[in-house]
């Protein structure tokens, strides 16, 4: 059975309503975060060959540890620098942020839920993925729909929100960002709605991918890791001051790696490169130019799932690491970005921040997969999907923006005004397919399946089979006021410009067809906030913003649908204990969001002219609520601990469960202690944990119809709840050389991180193990 490209691009487009905004990174007068937070500022160049946790102790851990002071550089943002996770050896930060709101506040004076994946943590459990470190964040469920595609969901929503440096980095396509973590300093998760900066999205979570910056003093790092499915990986991350007294700094990171997998025929090799020049062009301008390039070149890569019941309405119960699947099937994918910054300090309190970046993303699937049909006794009853859908895909956001501190009323308040602009520009190429052979997609004996069958013929044509435009421009503003010495108030709003038109096109002659689109000019987006200081170390909020996002789905007329609003609330409580080094959160939240699409079963499926499917809205009243508890950083020098739980209900507006294939309740536990002569032994484990999930599938009755079809019924495929844990180990030879052992799903645990998808069923990981050896110069 042939998916030709146009099912591809129908799902593309269905699954790209994402948000079109941009958030800025904007601060705090360098002199006054300089006085507040002086330890931090200095703290990632003092363990500046700490890049890997592993192999340096955490500050204050070893009396006996060599520490450099670095003298400051005025010229330095010290918000820049304070922010910096790198070397500071903790799980957490109370550092300046600015994913919510623009404004620079640390952890606790944010009135949403958020977590910090810091760079110590991914040393520390080997995440060297993006879709390991949200594995690993509170609320955060990963699920699979294949080899290749992930999702990502917070709060019962896909996460669609993704930036670079707080530069929007949202695609149009299936696949997510490559994400590889060499070039990371931290990965921050904003639980909620943030539409105050990012515009348009859903209310699950907005993930700040924030890299690494040039270092004040020179330093590197390089490592080897060896594991499971001959896993092999190698990084190097070198920097620091270039020329002119450290006025010109710069900063290079890659990584490249190939493994197997526990599905027979799968491969993959991936590879990322980070590089930065950052100078001080005048005694209060800094301008920075980065270039990152990731690629992923999988072979043998699933497309779907793999069949959960038999021809017989009972379940088949397939190896778990099936893969009907051919040694040549693709899904290769660039990613290329370029970003200029430059900040200008205006007096001691003020800041001009303009930054650009233009990315590119090419990808190529190439498929076969055998996941349609009901597998028989005999091994027959399978036949696959194959096709083929090249899309490339640009992104320009370009942003300006002023922020500092001004007296009112006898207090200081600080505000944000900005403007940003972005559009994406998606194209997917026509395609045209060779005849094959009628049993081309006969899947003849899924028992004894190798994948040795021919690659199908393609051509691509020379125009393009559909193209897709999306375009917003918004002008924002936040305030924190002071409105008393316990009470702060945080205020916003932003006025969007949103766009997005859809055109279809005959491959063979160019000549357009199908086009739908949407236009908003006058989108306000509030936010507001406030926070309570219950004590020095407690502080008690309540936050608000609406939701606001144009969607791609079109009803059975070919219209497309009103957008996609509501509102979110979120009521919680903040600490930093032990001397700031543990953030301690706790929340309830709630959403509401209209007009959300359904499948319309009035029509046919794919009965649209473009063959892809109608929808209809739901009307109103999907409603999330839930509560989030996370406490992240260390509880001494020695003791790193992230703990979180949390449970989400998803109903629609007639009190039905909805996203019943995401568990409601999460936890998710890791620890890690070093000890010993010079604290050169580290231990740590965790466990993550799960309830049940369930999805209705087609089940078929074991008779057929008229036409020799399978009858089917409507059925559930449930994944009962799952415990898995996860084991460090880790030895630092000296200063310089380290080894780390990290274990993952340690009782080799097997379960379904997805079902019901295509009627099928996605195996998650079983145990992994990997060995880093890591040295740092």
């Amino acid at each position: 059975m042939k998916k030709t490209n146009t099912a591809p691009a129908a799902f593309v487009f269905r699954k790209s309503r994402v948000a079109a905004g941009v958030l800025l990174a904007c601060g705090v007068a360098a002199q006054a975060l300089a006085q507040q937070q002086a330890v931090q500022v200095n703290a990632p160049d003092a363990a500046a060959s700490a890049s890997a946790s592993s192999v340096v102790p955490s500050q204050g851990a070893s009396e006996s540890a060599p520490v450099e002071t670095l003298q400051p550089v005025t010229v330095r943002s010290a918000r820049e620098s304070s922010s910096t996770t790198e070397g500071t050896g903790s799980f957490t930060t109370t550092a300046p942020l600015s994913t919510a709101t623009g404004l620079a506040l640390s952890p606790r004076e944010t009135p949403q839920s958020m977590t910090v994946i810091t760079r110590e943590r991914m040393d520390e459990q080997g995440l060297t993925t993006l879709t390991e470190a949200l594995e690993q964040t509170t609320a955060v469920v990963v699920n699979h729909s294949d080899t290749e595609r992930v999702n990502y969901v917070a709060r019962g929503y896909s996460i669609s929100n993704f930036q670079i440096d707080g530069m929007l980095s949202n695609y149009g396509g299936y696949l997510k960002p490559a994400g590889d973590t060499v070039a990371y300093d931290r990965i921050e998760v904003l639980r909620g709605a943030a539409g105050l900066l990012t515009g348009a999205g859903d209310p699950s979570a907005t993930v700040n991918m924030v890299r690494k910056r040039p270092s004040l003093n020179f330093k590197g790092n390089t490592s080897v890791s060896l594991g499971s499915h001959s896993l092999k990986r190698g990084e190097v991350d070198v920097g620091g001051p270039l020329a002119f007294n450290r006025k010109v700094r710069g900063r290079l990171a890659a990584a490249g790696q190939q493994s197997g997998s526990f599905r027979p025929l799968y491969e993959k090799r991936t590879n990322a490169f980070y590089g930065i020049l950052e100078a001080d062009v005048g005694p209060a301008t800094t301008a920075a130019l980065s270039f990152e390039r990731q690629q992923s070149d999988p072979r043998g890569v699933s497309w779907g799932t793999v069949p959960y019941w038999a021809a017989d309405g009972s379940v088949a119960n397939l190896p778990h690491g099936l893969n009907l699947s051919t040694p040549w099937a693709s899904w290769n994918m660039v990613e290329r970005r370029t970003m200029a910054t430059v900040e200008h300090r205006i007096a001691s309190d003020w800041r001009l921040r303009g930054a650009f970046a233009h990315s590119e993303r090419e990808q190529d699937g190439h498929l076969y997969y055998g996941g349609n049909g009901y597998p028989a006794a005999d091994g027959s009853g399978i036949s696959a999907w194959y096709g083929r859908f090249p899309v490339e895909e640009t992104m320009k956001a370009a942003e300006l923006s002023v922020d500092g501190k001004f007296d009112a009323f006898g207090r200081r308040h600080d505000v944000v005004l900005g403007y940003s602009q972005n559009k994406r520009d998606q194209d997917t190429r026509g395609v045209e397919y060779a005849t094959m052979p009628d049993d081309y997609a006969s899947i003849p004996n899924w028992n004894d399946w190798t994948g040795d069958i021919p690659v199908f013929g393609t051509t691509l044509l020379p125009h393009v089979s559909q193209t897709a435009i999306t375009k917003q421009k918004a002008f924002y503003g936040a305030t924190r006021l002071h409105v008393a010495e316990p009470l702060k108030l945080v205020m916003g709003g932003r006025i969007s410009r949103y766009e997005t038109h859809t055109q279809g096109y005959n491959a063979s002659t160019g000549a357009a067809t199908t086009s739908s689109g949407y236009r908003n000019s006058s989108v306000f987006t509030p936010y507001v906030g406030a926070l309570f200081d219950i004590t020095p170390q407690w502080t008690a909020y309540v936050s608000y913003t609406s939701i606001f996002q144009p969607q791609n789905y079109r009803d059975k007329n070919n219209e497309i649908l009103e957008p996609v609003d509501g509102n979110s609330y979120e009521v919680g409580v903040k600490g930093e204990l032990f001397e700031r080094r543990l953030n301690v959160a706790g929340a309830i939240f709630r959403s509401k969001k209209n007009n959300v699409a359904e499948v319309d079963d009035s029509v046919p499926e794919n009965s649209l002219p473009d063959g892809s499917q109608a929808y209809r809205s739901s009307g109103s009243g999907n409603v999330i609520d839930g509560v989030e508890i996370e406490a992240s950083g260390q509880i001494t020098r020695q003791w790193n601990l992230f703990a979180s739980y949390s449970h989400t209900r998803s109903r629609n507006a007639d009190g039905e469960a909805i996203n019943t294939y995401v568990p409601r309740n999460l936890v998710r536990v890791f620890t890690s202690y070093r000890f010993g002569d010079g604290l050169r032994w580290s231990v740590g484990g965790g466990i993550n944990a799960q309830s049940s999930l369930w999805r209705s599938a087609r089940r078929p009755t074991g008779a057929t119809n008229a036409s020799g079809s399978l009858v089917t019924v409507t059925d559930r495929i449930t994944q009962g709840a799952v415990i898995t844990a996860n084991l460090m180990l880790g030895y630092r030879f000296n200063d310089h050389v380290a080894l780390n052992l990290n274990v993952n799903n340690l009782f080799d645990k097997k379960y379904y991180d997805n079902v019901g998808f295509y009627s099928g069923v996605y195996a998650a990981e079983p145990r992994t193990v990997r060995v880093t050896l890591r040295g740092v110069f």
